[in-house]
C-alpha cells in the first residue's frame, strides 16, 4: 500500500474518531438526563427481551421455536441508579472503540514519513497496544454489560433473566486483539531480521 493511500486512510479514520467522540458526548448527555432530569422521549435504555409471544406470527407451513426482541425503556422521572448502570452498559465499549481508533491513527501518522518509518519498532508497539486495548476493553465491555443489563432488566422490566450473554462483538474484539498481538510480533521479528541482515552487509 502506497504512502498516499495510508495518508488517506489516516484522514478517514481521524474523521471517524472525531464523529465517535461527538457520539460519545451525546450518549453521556443522554445518561445525565436519565439520571438527573428524567425524560419521556428521546434516548432510553436498550434491553433484550426473550420468549416474545409468537402466536399467529408463523406461516401455516412454518413453526417459530422462540423469539427475542430489543426494547428501549424510558424510566419515569430522574433515576440516578439507572443512569449509572446505563453508563456501565455503553461506556466501556465506546471507550475501547475510541482508544483503538486513536491508536490506529497514531500508527498511520508515521506513513507520511515513508515505509521505513511505518515499519518500525514504534509501529510494532502501537500494534501491541492496540491488541491489549481490544482484548481488555472487550472483556470489560462483556463483563460489565452482563452485570449492568441484568440489574437494569430487574429494575425496568416486569420479567428479567438470570443470565444475559454478551453480544458477539465482544468475542470479535478479543479475536481482533489477539490478531493484533500476533501482527505486532511478526513486525518485531521482521525488524530484528532486517537489522541482522543490514549488519552483515
Amino acid at each position: 500500500m502506497s504512502t498516499k493511500w495510508l495518508t488517506r486512510l489516516q484522514i478517514l479514520l481521524t474523521f471517524f474518531l472525531i464523529v465517535s467522540c461527538f457520539g460519545a458526548l451525546s450518549m453521556l448527555f443522554s445518561t445525565v438526563v436519565i439520571a438527573f432530569v428524567g425524560t419521556t422521549n428521546g434516548t432510553g435504555v436498550p434491553l433484550r427481551v426473550f420468549d416474545v409471544p409468537i402466536a399467529g406470527m408463523a406461516a401455516p407451513d412454518a413453526v417459530i421455536k422462540s423469539a427475542s426482541a430489543d426494547v428501549t425503556v424510558l424510566p419515569s422521572g430522574p433515576a440516578p441508579l439507572v443512569g449509572l448502570l446505563f453508563l456501565l452498559l455503553w461506556a466501556p465499549g465506546v471507550a475501547t472503540t475510541l482508544l483503538a481508533l486513536l491508536t490506529v491513527v497514531r500508527a498511520l501518522s508515521r506513513a507520511s514519513a515513508g515505509d521505513r518509518a511505518l515499519f518500525s519498532a514504534v509501529t510494532a508497539a502501537h500494534l501491541r497496544r492496540l491488541g491489549w486495548i481490544l482484548i481488555i476493553g472487550s472483556l470489560a465491555t462483556g463483563l460489565l454489560g452482563m452485570v449492568a443489563e441484568r440489574m437494569l432488566a430487574s429494575m425496568l422490566l416486569s420479567r428479567s433473566y438470570p443470565f444475559y450473554a454478551p453480544p458477539g462483538e465482544v468475542l470479535a474484539g478479543v479475536v481482533a486483539g489477539v490478531a493484533m498481538l500476533a501482527v505486532s510480533e511478526i513486525v518485531r521479528r521482521g525488524l530484528a531480521l532486517l537489522e541482522e541482515t543490514e549488519a552483515t552487509i
